[in-house]
């Protein structure tokens, strides 16, 4: 599997998906939310989905991979229309 062009966890395990780039605001935010909730809604999930405000003010759902508290890589953002 290639993998250089990965971004690495903070353990140096590669994810598996490149990751989104956000605004350094905005990706502050997100992962701040999810580190927040982290042990109620995302401890046993490799990948998951995060509804939240963008700093657009548009809602959005982030879409991670999961390598344990703060250690997420956000590879999808999509306008959430519900």
């Amino acid at each position: 599997m290639k993998t250089h062009n990965l971004q690495l966890d903070s353990n140096g395990v590669p994810f598996a998906k490149p990751a989104f780039w956000l605004n350094p605001i905005e990706y502050r935010k997100i992962y701040s939310e999810i580190n927040q909730v982290f042990d109620a809604q995302y401890s046993d999930k490799r990948i998951a989905a995060h509804a939240s405000f963008g700093i657009d003010g548009k809602s959005y759902i982030y879409w991670f991979e999961n390598h344990g508290f703060d250690n997420y890589n956000i590879f999808l953002r999509l306008i959430d229309n519900h």
